[in-house]
């Protein structure tokens, strides 16, 4: 069997969502000894924040650059690269990296396949009719929700498949841990996961269920104003924010309960592998479905806070004080093998 040449193309390897499901599906890829490369954009690409396997070629495409490069240079030197690496399919996530790639790629016969990991109703209109080109133009579409698809129906349908997330669990135990009155958030400090109304529906909680503390683990540009909140509301022996943790599967699996209360997401993988983790979770109903995607997988562990304000998700968190923990388990259709099985048969679909 042919072994396949796979690039793909991304901002930077932090510590996103995005960013892991490429961890995951660039290792696996690897393993069946098919040749990966990942390509980072971003003038601050660091070194990963997820493991890569050490025969995963890393490119920082403008790392030798100290001048901010235009568009237009950027996706001329995306275009030498790929050129350079002659893949069979280049892989695009996150919707500025579609825009490059699809400008990179117009006059050549490279495949290439986008994928949307968020919602496209949060984006300016400009940035959206980019995108929009980019998918009519790619060989394939990647969405994680039936919501996400249905978006771009009229751009991408024929072409377009629903794939999971994959969910790969750092730490497994083999029975359900002690549980702690304690709450936990895994996730990014910004404005789209709505930190601050997680706050204050925690401080509406703890009013009716005294003694639970809550842990958020994340970094971003909201930091000092959500520790200026927790100040304002004396609740510093009770909310503690610490930067992002690789460990926190192992070291928090025994709360009681974990929260989500984006206004708007893709396929929160924080959220799936605190599922299958066994802790009963609650999430907004938000945009653009991959929450309500989730629940179809763990009716009895998911509870949706059907209002986005604090009150009706203090409501919710209650609700699942009613929900035992279950041990660790990972629903076949989001096993890693499966979702790397669906992905490998999509590109060998696109090739031929």
């Amino acid at each position: 069997m042919k072994k396949l040449r796979i690039l793909f193309v991304c901002d930077t390897m932090g510590g996103g969502g995005a960013e892991r499901v490429i961890s995951i599906l660039s290792n696996s890829f690897s393993k069946q000894c098919n040749a990966v490369s990942i390509v980072m954009l971003s003038k601050e690409a660091e070194e990963p924040f997820y493991n890569i396997n050490s025969g995963i070629q890393l490119v920082y495409l403008t790392k030798d650059y100290k001048a901010k490069l235009s568009f237009f240079k950027k996706a001329k030197l995306l275009k030498k690269c790929v050129l350079e690496y002659k893949p069979d399919v280049v892989i695009s996530f996150l919707s500025y990296v579609c825009i490059y790639t699809w400008w990179a790629l117009r006059h050549t016969k490279i495949p290439y396949i986008v994928s949307e990991r968020n919602d496209p109703n949060h984006r300016g209109r400009l940035k959206q009719c980019l995108l929009n080109k980019s998918f009519k133009k790619a060989k394939g579409c990647v969405f994680q929700t039936e919501d996400a698809l249905n978006w771009y129906s009229k751009v991408s349908k024929d072409k377009s498949v629903i794939i999971h997330n994959p969910v790969s669990l750092d730490y497994c135990p083999d029975n359900i841990p002690e549980i702690k009155k304690q709450i936990l958030y895994v996730g990014r400090l910004n404005e789209q996961k709505n930190c601050s109304m997680l706050i204050e529906a925690f401080k509406l909680f703890e009013q009716k269920h005294p003694g639970y503390i809550f842990k958020m683990f994340g970094n971003g540009p909201l930091e000092s104003e959500l520790k200026k909140q927790v100040a304002e509301n004396h609740l510093e022996d009770k909310v503690f924010i610490a930067p992002s943790s690789k460990t926190w599967q192992k070291d928090e699996c025994g709360s009681s309960m974990f929260v989500l209360g984006s206004k708007y997401e893709g396929m929160p993988n924080v959220l799936s592998e605190a599922l299958a983790l066994g802790i009963p979770s609650v999430s907004t109903d938000c945009t653009i479905g991959g929450p309500k995607e989730l629940k179809k997988i763990f009716p009895e562990l998911l509870v949706l806070s059907m209002g986005d304000s604090a009150s009706d998700f203090a409501s919710a968190m209650e609700e699942t004080l009613t929900i035992k923990h279950t041990n660790t388990n990972i629903p076949n259709e989001l096993k890693t093998e499966f979702i790397v099985d669906r992905w490998l048969q999509y590109i060998k679909g696109i090739i031929k």
